[in-house]
């Protein structure tokens, strides 16, 4: 392991000042030692945070964006008008998904948590032709040598042990380019702090939930609940489509 897991706790609990400070010279040298760079953003709350970092260094930054077409809507609208207003004029591009949402259902079936042959979790398949081929071969097709992503260590422990395995800058020897993890010892408090202190607009799909990301996606294991608080019928209407039974007196309404 590069880190150790006390190196973590102890970087993690540093107050925000210091961490800002961390996260620039992590920023300063990825930028120095790659002649192009992207800013990977997702228009989350920790990419919309790493973006503003690293454009203290460089305004014209390369942002680019894995469009997966089935975002919530408040995430588009939040895209347009940050784009409109608060980042004009910014090197920006989207990729488009090799396949839609429900192509990879049919193909594949609903997405679930996966395990390879060493009990490893791996993503599920609409992950792979929504976002990552899409944004994996624009960055190849744009020379992109290091990409910015706004992965923080503490929110799950496979994220946790990819930090002190590979450190907050390494090289990814099947991508063949630098990442660089700006935010990887920041937690959520940090974030909300940092974006009070910055003034930096937030989606507003934040009032209502934790997290923006596919408004379809059924692989984590509290999908269910997270995808009711926001909408009851799509809940209901996935959860048919999977064959499952749906209780209608959870959801707030009858179902024919």
């Amino acid at each position: 392991m590069k880190y150790s897991y006390d190196y973590f706790k102890r970087m993690s609990s540093l107050p925000l000042e210091q961490k800002i400070a961390w996260s620039e010279q992590v920023i300063l040298k990825a930028l120095k030692e790659n002649k192009n760079p992207a800013v990977s953003i997702s228009w989350g709350k920790d990419s919309v945070v790493m973006l503003d970092l690293v454009r203290k260094f460089c305004k014209n930054t390369l942002v680019l964006y894995a469009n997966t077409m089935c975002e919530y809507p408040e995430t588009y609208k939040y895209r347009d008008e940050m784009l409109k207003e608060y980042y004009k004029g910014i090197n920006y591009l989207e990729t488009k998904p090799i396949k839609t949402f429900w192509e990879c259902v049919e193909q594949y079936g609903f997405p679930e948590i996966r395990t390879n042959a060493k009990g490893k979790a791996r993503q599920p398949f609409c992950c792979k032709y929504l976002k990552e081929k899409p944004l994996m071969d624009l960055e190849k097709k744009l020379g992109v040598d290091c990409i910015f992503i706004g992965l923080q260590a503490s929110e799950s422990m496979h994220r946790r042990l990819l930090y002190l395995r590979m450190g907050e800058y390494y090289w990814n020897k099947t991508e063949k380019r630098n990442k660089c993890l700006p935010l990887a010892i920041w937690n959520n408090k940090d974030v909300w702090e940092y974006v009070k202190l910055n003034n930096i607009p937030m989606c507003s799909i934040y009032k209502k939930m934790d997290r923006n990301g596919c408004m379809f996606c059924t692989g984590f294991k509290s999908w269910e609940k997270v995808m009711s608080r926001y909408n009851p019928r799509l809940t209901a209407t996935i959860k048919k489509k999977m064959g499952q039974p749906v209780l209608n007196e959870c959801y707030g309404f009858g179902l024919k």
